[in-house]
């Protein structure tokens, strides 16, 4: 005769130190959501962008011309004065066309610099984001120590992975910034931070909170203390 399953056993989400558990999942789920957006910028989400290059002297508003460039993880968008443009993309590991950079007036060592560092963008979106589930999908099971501190030794691997995905975005925007190359005689251009890196921001602040936070659990310091004596 089988005995029946005891589904007693199977562990239960949120069993003990709650609170801890709902704000690292909701800090961790809310981290993995920007990650996720920026990862999708670009041409698929077209209203998130890592860095724009626009002209400072505007065009006529009429002329169909490009005169700014929008960066986002899977590819490029060249619009004019109003807005309106093509994109291309997505494509993993892109290469912005000759012809939109013409079009706008700058030469081919901008496109140089974002070609090599948004590849290296698109990685590390990726492995913030798997990181971030790990953590959110654990925090929901602090009762056990074992997974309250793997729970933390992933959580520090995505501060510091998300920390990078940061510096990598302030960096690519200075680098474009001293690559800024016109091919016509007086045009001067502008390079801006896109709406994508401050959402890496927001997300890497996040994190570090939800790290302090984990560090309480597993270390029971900060005024937490075991839920119950048989805590593993």
């Amino acid at each position: 005769m089988k005995r029946p399953l005891q589904f007693s056993r199977i562990p239960r989400p949120l069993l003990r130190h709650r609170y801890i558990g709902l704000a690292s999942f909701t800090i961790f789920f809310a981290a993995f959501l920007l990650s996720l957006l920026v990862g999708l910028s670009l041409p698929i989400i077209k209203s998130i962008y890592l860095v724009k290059v626009a002209a400072v002297d505007s065009v006529d508003p009429t002329s169909n011309a490009a005169t700014s460039l929008l960066f986002g993880v899977w590819g490029v968008c060249g619009l004019n004065a109003l807005g309106i443009g093509e994109c291309y993309g997505p494509q993993l590991g892109y290469t912005i066309p000759s012809d939109i950079l013409s079009l706008v007036g700058l030469s081919q060592s901008v496109a140089t610099v974002a070609e090599k560092s948004i590849l290296v963008l698109l990685i590390l979106h990726l492995v913030s984001s798997g990181l971030s589930t790990i953590v959110f999908v654990l925090s929901l099971y602090l009762h056990s120590h074992p997974a309250a501190i793997i729970a933390l030794i992933t959580a520090i691997v995505t501060a510091l992975v998300s920390s990078l995905v940061f510096a990598v975005d302030v960096v690519l925007v200075v680098l474009m910034r001293n690559h800024i190359d016109s091919l016509f005689l007086g045009a001067r251009f502008s390079v801006e931070f896109g709406n994508g890196v401050w959402m890496i921001l927001v997300a890497v602040v996040m994190t570090w909170v939800a790290v302090v936070i984990l560090s309480s659990r597993a270390c029971y310091c900060l005024g937490v203390r075991p839920s119950f004596p048989d805590d593993e």
